[in-house]
């Protein structure tokens, strides 16, 4: 049988390693949202920048430490369609959001990538949609706000920055 790694017993020496490798990857990301305003779908009960941009720009943030030492991601989010429709619901206690098979979330935002010298390596426009966002495993288990629209940051982030197709 085997055992799990209490942290009490890791070696003092191995200290300096594990943050070293933790720190292997540590680039920045920087998120704006340009006119929110405007945006097709950020309906929520309450604050929308707190419920809504301030947790989509952590977790992009957070994907910063999977970029190469140095680099540096700027993103500035164009248009958000969260997953789903905002529909009055019949109480009118409040509104409901419905989550169909035709109402994937939407995202369009424009990029720029740079190097620690600040020279460009890469920047553009994406429109990302999750068609599918209803679908796989992920889904059954995770309940967490705002799980649909991290996860194709997420999914688009790892595709264009961590493991680009040439």
């Amino acid at each position: 049988m085997m055992r799990s790694l209490s942290w009490r017993r890791v070696p003092l020496w191995a200290a300096p390693l594990l943050c070293a490798l933790t720190s292997a990857h540590a680039g920045t990301v920087t998120v704006e949202f340009l006119h929110p305003e405007t945006y097709t779908d950020i309906h929520v009960e309450g604050d929308a920048k707190v419920q809504i941009l301030q947790p989509l720009a952590r977790s992009l943030e957070q994907l910063g430490s999977r970029l190469p030492d140095g680099r540096t991601l700027a993103i500035q989010i164009t248009d958000i369609d969260l997953a789903g429709d905002w529909r009055p619901a019949y109480s009118r206690a409040f509104d409901i959001r419905e989550m169909t098979p035709a109402t994937w979330p939407r995202i369009k935002l424009r990029y720029q990538l740079k190097d620690p010298a600040g020279q460009d390596l890469r920047s553009g426009e994406a429109e990302l949609k999750d068609m599918a966002y209803q679908g796989g495993m992920g889904t059954l288990v995770d309940s967490t706000p705002l799980r649909y629209e991290k996860k194709m940051l997420r999914d688009w982030f790892t595709r264009s920055f961590v493991h680009p197709q040439p």
